[in-house]
């Protein structure tokens, strides 16, 4: 009876300790992304309408989530890449975690699909082929400055073209910007 009393108090005083397999530490700061769908981690409880209204509002709901601050994907590993576009004012020096890590943290399946869902309801699937085909960063910066609300943020998905050369307009329409969920499927 006292092992139980025991492992009582340390579940109580330490409730990280009592986590599931598969669970990671929930953020510390503002939520800027949350990965859905076929994960295995996850790091809070299913959809809530009320809690998730935002994503009400764009008509999803998930099972298993995971939720990112700006801090946590920072710290799984920052990338850069300059890019430059015609009508751009010039090259932004993008920097952020690689979408495959982000990935790989939230637990996706190898061999699933992403679709992106920006702010403004705009979605763009990408395959595990195209996943896998370019060095996609998850921007949470520009030149060094955090991405806000109405400056393209909190994320911009995107990927240095090859050749060290211009975006094409191609390219440029396939970097989702405002980007606050990714559904893996």
């Amino acid at each position: 009876m006292k092992f139980l009393v025991a492992v009582f108090a340390l579940l109580v005083a330490f409730p990280a300790a009592a986590s599931a397999a598969g669970e990671l530490d929930a953020p510390a700061g503002a939520v800027v992304l949350t990965v859905t769908g076929k994960i295995k981690q996850i790091n809070r409880e299913k959809f809530d309408p009320v809690r998730d209204g935002f994503i009400a509002f764009h008509e999803r709901e998930f099972d298993r989530a995971v939720e990112f601050d700006r801090a946590m994907l920072e710290e799984i590993g920052m990338e850069e890449a300059e890019i430059d576009f015609d009508g751009w004012e010039g090259p932004i020096r993008f920097q952020g975690p690689r979408l495959i890590d982000v990935l790989n943290e939230a637990g996706w399946r190898k061999g699933s699909r992403i679709t992106t869902l920006a702010l403004d309801g705009f979605g763009t699937k990408i395959s595990n082929y195209d996943i896998k085909a370019h060095d996609w960063i998850l921007a949470t910066r520009g030149n060094g400055k955090p991405f806000g609300i109405g400056q393209r943020g909190p994320l911009w998905l995107v990927y240095d073209p090859p050749g060290d050369r211009k975006a094409d307009k191609k390219e440029e329409g396939q970097w989702p910007w405002a980007i606050f969920l990714i559904e893996v499927h």
